[in-house]
């Protein structure tokens, strides 16, 4: 306890700068193996090498004779049933155990072969499971109600009560077992058009060199999109931005005919299970209502003064006559000076979790540091990003790049609350209960780094270093949540337009983009005619209505820090017993749990109350100097 409490008093130390860092910290490492073992993941909490790893594939391949053994026969009694579903689990969780792992070896070193290799073997696992499995739904929906009604008073069925439930939900949507197990074994072929985009945009599209910031040739690939145009100098910015984006137009036509096949997957998936179109499909996977996507574009629609109010700020406190898309990524407010270790940040984190979410949040965090859940560091090989992943049997982990700024601080917080959602999630709930759907997946990570904003706030000692705080939060509402509903409108439209039997060409989504960009962003702002083709620059289109969920979860998060922002008492309660839900119930109830209702869209509009609020701060902030 007097361990915590110094720590604390350092923290608070480092957020009012009254203590210098004066440890050298290295954070690019040319081999992995020289990086202190205590700031590398030990992934061997999952399997302990690659002779694991080939046992496990080998179990698993043994256990799906077993599994398709019960074909025709669960509807028997609920004792097969259960069978059913417990050697189902099984497998599962081995499987995962397996990809997991797999993926995880691959993302600390890319250039190693035999992990590519393992990689690839996991992902067509997990497609033999899936054919192997894609009975299970259709019999279980054909059980006559009655039986269903029988079977789930049974002791050992109660647990899976809510997967039954589900089923039956959707039965009118659950195709015969033999069309299922076409659908299942289709999986590879769907996934052509998006394998296509990559391959060509990641490999064999030539991208431009333009001259860079120390008058060497630099490649403009899409990788480096925001770095390039986060530069203060314009020239570099514009050059970057027309060179990415006449690459993409330049290539258009192709993936115009790529992302309209992706398109027409989803429009025969959703007539395929008898929906009216690919949202009602997607919106009816989660038992999520259509007022909530629609509540949620409305609340941005209702903003749209505000959004241009926004562009009319950076374009004055960047000095520009015009307004380009190359100008709406830099920063304009200066990047502070302050650095942090890692070991810093994790202290300022570890204040934080302990005084806003308790004894209880914040031993699970600590566990994950002396358990080494956490990989920090960059070296050569190592992909990019940080996100929160693990398995049911281990537990999660954390992928950084730890860069020691404060954009590095808070996404420590956000990963954590990942992390930590799923440990409560796996540890409340057994495994078909416990994970959570994509629709409520950010709400840990959204509210935690809401209240952490909000912590670092009350402790900003000067107005620079409140402007700083205030435009990195602007930035995240912009990004998770305006943005997402930009793309969300995008996707629609586009979804929309073919299933009315319209072409996809790259004229036709050209001009919902181009639409949709000077709604949001305003008349005043120059469209370039190449970014037009801005939509090919997005993979995420090819992840079927995966984009608004980041914008759902994030309204839910900050209603839920809205809570605590208003000394709500229960909050803290409420917030974990949701996290503790997993996939239990369905994710609007979960996120009833932690008191938050997004059917109502004042609830949604939160976010947007909030943007105006931190908007009206930075104004008062910039316009003073």
């Amino acid at each position: 306890m007097k361990k915590r409490f110094l720590s604390v008093l350092a923290a608070m130390a480092l957020v009012t700068g009254a203590v210098a860092a004066e440890e050298t910290e290295q954070l690019q490492w040319e081999n992995r193996n020289d990086i202190p073992t205590a700031y590398r993941w030990n992934i061997t909490d999952i399997l302990p090498d690659e002779a694991a790893f080939d046992a496990t594939v080998a179990k698993v391949e043994e256990m799906l004779p077993k599994l398709t053994a019960y074909r025709g026969r669960l509807g028997e009694s609920p004792d097969v049933l259960a069978d059913a579903f417990d050697l189902f689990n099984e497998i599962q969780k081995a499987t995962e155990d397996a990809f997991v792992w797999a993926n995880q070896r691959q993302h600390t070193d890319t250039r190693d072969q035999a992990a590519n290799a393992t990689q690839a073997k996991s992902r067509t696992l997990i497609g033999k499971v899936g054919e192997a499995s894609s009975f299970l739904a259709p019999e279980i929906a054909q059980i006559p109600a009655k039986s269903i009604e029988s079977f789930v008073k049974n002791e050992r069925l109660a647990t899976y009560r809510h997967v039954i439930d589900d089923i039956v939900r959707t039965a009118a949507h659950i195709r015969s077992s033999e069309v299922e197990q076409v659908l299942a074994a289709s999986s590879q072929l769907q996934g052509s058009p998006s394998q296509t985009y990559s391959s060509l945009t990641d490999a064999d599209i030539v991208w431009p060199q333009i001259s860079g910031p120390d008058g060497g040739e630099v490649t403009a690939t899409p990788s480096l999109f925001y770095t390039f145009l986060s530069n203060p100098d314009r020239k570099l910015r514009r050059d970057a931005a027309l060179a990415i984006f006449s690459t993409f137009d330049g290539y258009g036509n192709t993936l115009a005919s790529t992302l309209g096949a992706s398109i027409q997957k989803d429009i025969w998936n959703a007539r395929t299970r008898n929906y009216t179109s690919s949202l009602e499909a997607a919106l009816d996977a989660d038992n999520v209502p259509r007022i909530v996507p629609d509540a949620m574009v409305a609340a941005v629609h209702a903003n749209l003064d505000a959004i241009h109010r926004y562009v009319a700020l950076r374009q004055k406190v960047l000095g520009l006559e015009d307004y380009h898309i190359y100008d709406m990524y830099v920063p304009i407010v200066p990047e502070g000076k302050a650095s942090y270790t890692f070991d810093e940040g994790w202290a300022m984190a570890m204040a934080f979790w302990t005084e806003t979410f308790g004894e209880e949040y914040a031993a699970v965090a600590e566990r994950g540091r002396s358990e080494r859940w956490i990989d920090v560091y960059a070296s050569t090989g190592k992909r990019g990003g940080a996100y929160s992943w693990g398995s049911y049997n281990s537990h999660p982990y954390l992928f950084l790049n730890w860069g020691g700024k404060l954009e590095d601080v808070f996404t420590l917080v956000h990963e954590m609350g990942h992390s930590i959602h799923s440990y409560l999630a796996n540890a409340e709930q057994p495994y078909h209960l416990s994970n959570y759907s994509l629709f409520v997946a950010e709400i840990g990570s959204v509210a935690s780094e809401s209240l952490f904003f909000e912590w670092m706030l009350d402790r900003a000692d000067t107005p620079e270093a409140r402007l700083e705080l205030l435009n990195h939060r602007l930035n995240s509402i912009t990004g998770t949540f305006l943005r997402q509903l930009f793309f969300h409108e995008f996707e629609t439209a586009a979804h929309a337009m073919a299933e009315r039997g319209e072409p996809i060409t790259k004229a036709s989504l050209g001009e919902i983009w181009g639409t949709l960009w000077t709604t949001y962003y305003g008349p005043a702002v120059t469209l370039d005619e190449a970014y037009k083709s801005g939509w090919a620059r997005i993979p995420h289109f090819y992840r079927t209505f995966y984009v608004w969920k980041y914008a759902s979860s994030f309204a839910a998060g900050e209603a839920i820090a809205g809570r605590f922002r208003n000394g709500d008492t229960t909050a803290v309660d409420d917030y974990l017993a949701c996290l503790k839900l997993g996939g239990s119930v369905y994710p609007m109830d979960a996120i009833k749990r932690a008191g938050v209702d997004l059917t109502d869209p004042e609830v949604i509009g939160t976010v947007m109350v909030r943007w105006n609020e931190i908007l009206d701060e930075m104004e008062r902030l910039l316009l003073a100097e």
